[in-house]
């Protein structure tokens, strides 16, 4: 017997909601919107939003070969030394 949890009853934290909200562009600042359109063209891509209740709103973006993870920041820099932990 495998000692992984089986997929089906692991509790996943966020929920039934997806990694990109539907409304991401009502979401996003606008400093953050322009940033995203010009890190998209070198590659890079929203990976999620995270909405934690009482605190502000965690954008990430992740690079090209999916190796490096940055936090979109309010006013638009994307931070790669942020201290965010991901789950895997």
């Amino acid at each position: 017997m495998s000692s992984r949890p089986d997929v089906a009853t692991t509790t996943e934290r966020r929920g039934n909601k997806a990694p990109i909200p539907t409304n991401v562009d009502s979401i996003l600042t606008r400093e953050q919107s322009l940033a995203l359109r010009k890190i998209e063209n070198f590659g890079w891509r929203l990976a999620f939003v995270r909405q934690p209740l009482f605190e502000p709103t965690v954008t990430v973006v992740v690079s090209p070969d999916g190796q490096r993870h940055a936090v979109l920041e309010a006013d638009g820099e994307v931070n790669m030394q942020s201290d965010i932990v991901l789950r895997h």
